[in-house]
């Protein structure tokens, strides 16, 4: 089982941001975060290329062999863990696994990120997914099988990046791994609270959330208020490259109020709770 975890960049400071890929599996958008991002601090990402049959295919196995190879890495960094659509839990269970092992996360941040249960009641489409997965509008596609729309996206990806020849089966292993990933989810997993507080990103462009309570679920989960911000884009597009700077403004001033004092962090300025604010994606995004 080879190395899923890239170091960024590495940093004399005492903290460490450590993106976990969404079920794409690729870091792509944390590489583009990175120049957003300030110097004092360590950053990295954890990437899955690729299905390996020997890595562990739970929330709790995934999280429990991506701390260790975090701390394996950098033992001295206080992390703050996050995770974007299916890592949030990663990212979670990542936290309370390294508070089990006596370490304390500065916190956690979940970038349009739900617990299970509220995933659970999210509408969307074969084509929507497929459209965010790869970037592309997926809009007039009027395909009903994976097959079919891997090549209506192929069409448009081809056209955009003017690569001729290319087709829906080279898009399949995209396709094969985020499938891989969305699957670990099953009807009995449940979230176990950690003690780090925790941050969610919303998506103010998302509408697939419906009812959802603000904080998609986590407040239940970890018994208390957790604090909510807002950027740009939907769910799909929250981490294209328009809206990094608010996003990277977001992340570093939750980092900031944790190592200042304990306790929940304030929504940033200009960031009401009710009143978010606005804001060509690569292959194998979200």
């Amino acid at each position: 089982m080879g190395s899923s975890l890239v170091c960024l960049r590495a940093s004399g400071g005492r903290r460490a941001l450590v993106f976990i890929h969404p079920a794409s599996g690729s870091a792509a958008s944390f590489r583009a975060l990175l120049p957003h991002l300030r110097s004092d601090c360590s950053v990295y990402a954890f990437h899955s290329p690729g299905i390996d049959p020997d890595r562990p295919r739970s929330i709790e196995g995934i999280a429990g062999a991506y701390l260790a190879e975090f701390l394996s890495a950098d033992s001295r960094s206080t992390p703050v863990f996050v995770g974007w659509s299916f890592s949030g839990p990663v990212a979670v269970e990542m936290a309370r696994l390294a508070e089990e092992a006596g370490i304390s996360p500065a916190g956690v941040i979940l970038l349009d990120s739900a617990t299970h249960e509220v995933l659970g009641e999210r509408t969307t489409d074969l084509a929507t997914e497929v459209g965010g997965l790869f970037g592309v509008d997926m809009s007039q596609a009027h395909a009903s099988t994976i097959d079919e729309l891997l090549c209506h996206a192929a069409a448009l990806i081809a056209v955009a990046s003017d690569t001729p020849g290319l087709t829906g089966q080279d898009l399949r292993p995209f396709w094969d791994v985020y499938s891989w990933h969305q699957g670990i989810f099953d009807e009995g997993w449940r979230a176990s609270p950690c003690r780090a507080p925790l941050l969610v990103i919303r998506a103010r462009d998302e509408t697939g959330w419906n009812s959802a309570s603000e904080c998609l679920g986590w407040s239940e989960v970890v018994g208390c208020p957790v604090s909510v911000a807002w950027a740009g884009g939907t769910h799909y597009t929250m981490m294209d490259d328009s809206r990094l700077v608010d996003i990277a403004r977001i992340i570093e001033q939750a980092s900031d109020k944790w190592g200042a004092e304990p306790g929940p962090l304030d929504v940033p300025p200009g960031l009401p709770r009710n009143a978010p604010h606005d804001g060509v994606s690569p292959v194998g995004k979200v």
